[in-house]
């Protein structure tokens, strides 16, 4: 059996390079596909408010593709749905950053 390590433990990848998680060639990284646990654990969010999101399709969350009876989430969509809902700060007042 393969230890595995969580998800919080493991470098991440962004668009801008090709750091590949453990076990992975370089380029790859984008394009793992991740379980429901290991996006709600990375994104500090409770596994039952992504399943919630999914079957009632309210509010924004990180777009999902089922593999056969298995809902999977591709680390790079992601990264980008993470991108889009980063807030640059100045001042006192917040921005959506350019995208």
């Amino acid at each position: 059996m393969q230890n595995r390590k969580k998800m919080k433990d493991l470098p991440a990848a962004s668009a801008n390079d090709e750091a590949a998680m453990p076990g992975e060639q370089a380029g790859q990284g984008l394009d793992k596909l991740l379980t429901t646990e290991e996006v709600a654990e990375w994104l500090g969010i409770r596994k039952c408010t992504l399943e919630k999101a999914r079957s009632t399709r309210i509010g924004d969350f990180p777009p999902f593709i089922k593999v056969g009876r298995s809902i999977r989430y591709r680390r790079g969509d992601v990264e980008r749905w993470l991108d889009r809902h980063a807030y640059e700060v100045d001042g006192s007042r917040a921005f959506p950053a350019a995208a």
